[in-house]
């Protein structure tokens, strides 16, 4: 199988789970009106809906065109660019929504006690299949060398979820502790608003890292997972042992695709380079499909 139809695989399986969640999220958020549980419906709806572009993108990406000759591995990093800026808008806006709540009960008084006895079994479910779907995605992207920026956004964005799913469980059952005529019973209130609040502070960096990786990638830096350039780096420095010295090597990643830029001096024997360049393509290719060697002076 290879690495893209491991990616395509990986995104039919979150395409189906995602939408069962976000069925389950929306249906829950409509018996509760819970606020927090609409933002967990709804990052779920998000990661169904990216997940079917994403499949789309996967399957054309690799295509070469007259005005894209390497392929439109591009649409990965842009996929994942816009995933992270809806996640990290959705996450603000349901902030600002359970704060008007949150003051609206504080200042005027008005507001009705959550609903939390519906939300503990739900929020279990969702734990689970949140977290076993972001180690699914994690460990075939392990399969591709962790090449696909597609499955590592992904991953990433299954973790959130279930950070989210997990802290309105913990949250709802400790409102069920609390007397709402006590001192604290005006959690039962606004209760929302701080669930929500501590929610996001805690799912902030992964939409966060993801999209500065990925407009790395999508502004041509060059690469800085270092696994990547120290395997790569191996094989050529291996390969190219006797034949010329290497001045630099720098590694290029754009989505699935790798660009291996090798520096060496001038007037190097043509035909030993090009088989040099056959040799290191061949055991780089072994890891990594989408690999384009390039030898500059």
């Amino acid at each position: 199988m290879t690495q893209k139809q491991i990616e395509s695989k990986s995104l039919v399986v979150s395409c189906v789970v995602d939408l069962i969640m976000s069925a389950a999220g929306f249906g829950i958020f409509w018996i509760t009106n819970i606020q927090a549980l609409f933002l967990d419906g709804f990052f779920s709806l998000i990661a169904f809906c990216s997940c079917l572009a994403a499949l789309t993108i996967s399957k054309i990406s690799s295509k070469k065109t007259k005005n894209y000759p390497d392929g439109l591995y591009f649409l990965e990093p842009l996929y994942a660019i816009f995933k992270s800026i809806l996640t990290l808008s959705l996450l603000v806006f349901s902030v600002i929504g359970t704060a008007k709540v949150a003051w609206n009960y504080f200042a005027h008084g008005i507001g009705e006690p959550l609903m939390v006895e519906p939300v503990i079994p739900y929020a279990l479910i969702m734990v689970i299949l949140c977290f076993g779907l972001g180690f699914f995605n994690r460990s075939q992207n392990c399969k591709t060398n962790n090449a696909s920026t597609i499955l590592t956004a992904e991953s990433k964005g299954n973790f959130v979820d279930g950070i989210l799913s997990l802290g309105v469980g913990l949250s709802a059952f400790l409102l069920m502790l609390i007397d709402i005529n006590g001192s604290l019973g005006f959690l039962h209130y606004t209760g929302d608003f701080f669930i929500t609040t501590i929610l996001v502070l805690f799912s902030l960096k992964e939409p966060i890292d993801v999209l500065i990786a990925s407009f790395r990638e999508l502004s041509g830096g060059a690469a800085t997972n270092q696994e990547l350039k120290g395997t790569i780096c191996r094989f050529v420095e291996k390969d190219l042992c006797g034949i010329v010295s290497l001045q630099k090597c720098e590694v290029y990643k754009t989505g699935m695709h790798i660009k291996v830029c090798i520096y060496i001096a001038n007037n190097i024997d043509y035909k030993k380079i090009q088989a040099a360049r056959e040799k290191i393509l061949k055991h780089i290719c072994t890891i990594y499909e989408n690999t384009e060697v390039i030898f500059c002076e």
